[in-house]
């Protein structure tokens, strides 16, 4: 005999555990679900400075390296222990040599006195020409370009030539219609990229300059000092188109109204062992000033010479301080970049080498090195991954030789920093009503297993 009572309880029961089923199958369902957010504008590309024609950043000039062996004196980096007694005299009134692989000073006179720079102001003016401009860019010359005073190419108002070919005639034949050819052809006007100027300067570091025009002509508010100078050459000459036209000793020219075999200015490149450069320089005010700069293997030093009467003398006076310099001083280099420094285990038990991520260099007397006594690391592992690459803290390093503080270097992991995966708080909800809803399957089955079982024991019961 049907039971009523017992059909309208198992159809209720039936129903709370399909509704009970139904709401665990959406939390089980809709807790893994990701959220769908909208794209934020921050991650959309701009335009990169290499599509406005841009190779470099100024202050990416800089080598990235940490120095050893040298002591701040007012502003400048100088060898340890310095001393110039030793040193040839000379007769330019302001000068620096400097080791162009650590960017200490080995010698100076007068290093932040101001001078006025003459035609070495031009080394500035290429160097921002190759930053904003292209190669085989046309420029135009204009009035006040081509009425600018000797030295210069003698073009015609309107002329065309690209500014690789001008750029190099500049360096090579100093020419002043070329500088405000080309400050007027990239900024606008001269006031513009003067302003460049300046403000690359101040990037540079050469805090003590004060740029008024691109060629060097005298004006009294148009100044800089040798250190100043050598921190700018040394930033040009990392760029290899520059490096390429300051060594270059001859080029032809033809222009619509003059042709002729320019031949480089700079006595240097010409009887010097080694020499890749730079610049000369004169007006009647400035005097003589010169930037050299001369390799020999893999030491490369660069000298700055100010306010010196006559070019045999400045010449001189390059010589001398070039060649105490290669026969006194060399760069050591203690640490490279990528260097294994230390390692560490991460907390699956891989042992992750830590790189050191600069290079530490120093200048030492030729014959001399120094050595690494002691090396503290402070790593810093994470609790989440991290990529190789990714930064792991630094070392401290000791050295033999003056005391010194220690040298702190970045550090970073050679390979991932991985980590035991965490399971996220959705995957664990997930996982938690799916436990529920096996556990409501199974109790919904044993009610039915026994409901069935009261059902044929009411049956027997009825036939007796």
């Amino acid at each position: 005999m049907f039971n009523k009572k017992a059909s309208l309880c198992e159809g209720a029961s039936w129903r709370v555990a399909g509704a009970v089923m139904a709401g665990l199958l959406v939390v089980a369902t809709s807790v893994g679900r990701p959220t769908v957010a909208l794209a934020s504008t921050e991650n959309l590309s701009t335009h990169s400075a290499a599509s406005a024609g841009v190779s470099f950043r100024i202050r990416d000039l800089i080598p990235k390296q940490v120095v050893a062996n040298a002591v701040m004196v007012n502003g400048i980096p100088m060898v340890t222990g310095y001393s110039f007694s030793k040193w040839p005299a000379i007769v330019s009134k302001a000068a620096v040599v400097m080791d162009m692989n650590t960017g200490v000073v080995v010698y100076a006179k007068a290093p932040l006195a101001r001078h006025y720079p003459a035609s070495i102001t031009k080394i500035m003016t290429a160097l921002l020409a190759l930053q904003h401009g292209r190669l085989s860019q046309q420029l135009t010359a204009s009035a006040l370009a081509v009425h600018q005073p000797a030295d210069k190419l003698y073009q015609l108002v309107g002329e065309k030539h690209s500014l690789g070919i001008l750029l190099k005639a500049m360096l090579v034949d100093s020419d002043n219609d070329v500088a405000v050819e080309i400050a007027q052809n990239l900024a606008g006007n001269v006031p513009n990229f003067v302003e460049w100027m300046n403000r690359a300067a101040n990037a540079l570091g050469a805090t003590h300059t004060h740029f008024a025009n691109p060629s060097g002509l005298q004006q009294t508010d148009h100044y800089t000092t040798a250190y100043d100078m050598a921190l700018i050459a040394r930033a040009a000459m990392q760029v290899p188109e520059f490096r390429k036209m300051v060594r270059t000793k001859r080029m032809e020219w033809h222009g619509l109204a003059w042709h002729a075999l320019l031949v480089n200015l700079n006595p240097f490149l010409f009887n010097y062992s080694g020499a890749v450069g730079v610049k000369t320089g004169y007006t009647n005010e400035a005097k003589e000033t010169l930037v050299v700069a001369a390799k020999r293997d893999h030491q490369e030093f660069l000298a700055v010479l100010m306010d010196c009467p006559l070019n045999a003398q400045i010449q001189q006076d390059a010589t001398n301080l070039m060649n105490y310099a290669f026969a006194h001083d060399a760069t050591q280099t203690l640490l490279t970049k990528g260097q294994t420094v230390a390692s560490e285990t991460s907390p699956l038990g891989v042992k992750i080498p830590l790189i050191a991520t600069e290079s530490v260099v120093a200048t030492v007397p030729l014959g001399e090195h120094l050595q690494v006594l002691a090396k503290q690391v402070d790593a810093a592992p994470r609790n989440w991954p991290e990529p190789a690459g990714g930064p792991a803290g630094h070392a401290e390093l000791m050295l033999s030789g003056p005391p010194s503080n220690p040298l702190s270097v970045p550090l970073a992991y050679a390979s991932a920093w991985e980590v035991p995966t965490k399971k996220p708080a959705h995957a664990l909800v997930g996982r938690l009503a799916g436990y529920l809803l096996l556990a409501a399957l199974l109790a919904l089955t044993e009610y039915v297993r026994r409901s069935g079982r009261n059902r044929a024991r009411q049956r027997r019961g009825t036939r007796l």
